[in-house]
């Protein structure tokens, strides 16, 4: 392998605690850093296993999310409104919280001189989001520096589609048998990267992915040189 490819949802980012909290601040409940960190892969799990041609707009990830905080089924309705208000704003003030350990482990992944790329399906902003957090960007900055960042608003086609995994192998000069893709959810990241012939790893922190013999994964980015 030549190449390594990451997500930024829920392989660098999270939703912070911050932005969700006044959502939740109604039903009594105050989420600490790591307590978001893990609503967000539960949120994750249960978006992977609704069927995604009827849950068009992801839903089941809200769904989710608010199970894992303890929303009862009678506050089930209004507290996924009030979500679904925090989460529809722009990503940059939500998705801002760094996953424990990922920009270590990013650090370390780039030491190894391995070729590193970033696809998201975003909405325009995560170039500047991943700069401001100090986590990477193309040439200098204070992250690390990656060779493509590819945002599907930018672009105009996103997970699972395979075109948008091509914006990122050609300035990277690989073929798909030559990268590796890391991304948290097996709907957009492990499909997408299947039909782009991108060896798929699934960043599943908590271990809470369902289909263990499908596909590799990873709990840390870490572990990721570990695989190639």
């Amino acid at each position: 392998m030549d190449a390594v490819l990451l997500d930024v949802g829920g392989v660098l980012l999270v939703p912070h605690a911050d932005a969700v909290n006044p959502a939740l601040a109604p039903f009594g409940m105050q989420l600490s850093r790591e307590q978001a960190e893990r609503a967000h892969y539960a949120g994750a799990r249960s978006l992977d296993a609704a069927d995604a041609a009827t849950d068009v707009d992801g839903s089941a990830y809200l769904i989710g999310y608010a199970a894992a905080v303890g929303i009862s089924d009678t506050d089930r309705e209004p507290a996924l409104t009030r979500l679904r208000a925090a989460f529809g704003s722009p990503s940059i003030a939500v998705w801002r919280q760094p996953v424990i350990g990922s920009v270590a482990g990013l650090r370390s992944l780039a030491a190894t001189g391995i070729k590193l790329g970033i696809i998201s399906n975003a909405d325009g902003t995560i170039e500047r989001q991943l700069r401001v957090n100090e986590i990477c960007q193309v040439g200098a900055g204070l992250g690390v520096p990656v060779l493509a960042i590819i945002d599907s608003t930018v672009v105009g086609v996103a997970k699972p589609a395979a075109a948008i995994f091509r914006h990122a192998l050609d300035p990277l000069g690989v073929s798909p048998e030559q990268a590796v893709y890391v991304g948290d959810t097996v709907r957009y990241d492990v499909r997408g990267a299947r039909n782009a012939g991108v060896r798929p790893i699934h960043f599943d922190p908590y271990d809470l992915c369902d289909s263990k013999p499908d596909h590799a994964h990873v709990r840390s980015i870490a572990e990721v040189a570990g695989l190639l």
